[in-house]
């Protein structure tokens, strides 16, 4: 295949970031101000975005190191089962916010608990 993988590879990353970004990219920027009272969010957003950051660190150092130890088959198979196993959370846990005040949010959130 020579070039050709290349391309695909490639073709494969560039897609996986555009639909990252458009997808699950920015959901801890986006849901989690609306999910915290106001007392507590600024201190909740540095909390969760820091370990955000520490997360995806971890991940971009370890990725090289699992790949050559585990294989594509089996990493990749990790990840996207780590996928699938959010959006079943987010389908099941995550309140719908769309035309909602904060305050309606938050009374929903505890309604839940």
């Amino acid at each position: 295949l020579g070039a050709a993988s290349v391309y695909f590879s490639v073709g494969g990353i560039l897609l996986f970031v555009l639909s990252f970004s458009l997808g699950a990219g920015p959901v801890p920027g986006l849901l989690l101000p609306e999910i915290f009272p106001n007392k507590i969010r600024a201190k909740a957003m540095a909390l969760c975005m820091s370990v955000h950051w520490v997360v995806n660190f971890f991940v971009s150092l370890l990725f090289l190191r699992l790949l050559e130890k585990l294989g594509p088959q089996v990493l990749y198979t990790m990840f996207s089962s780590a996928c699938v196993v959010a959006a079943i959370f987010v389908r099941r846990h995550v309140v719908e916010t769309k035309g909602k005040t904060l305050q309606e949010i938050e009374v929903s959130l505890l309604q839940t608990q």
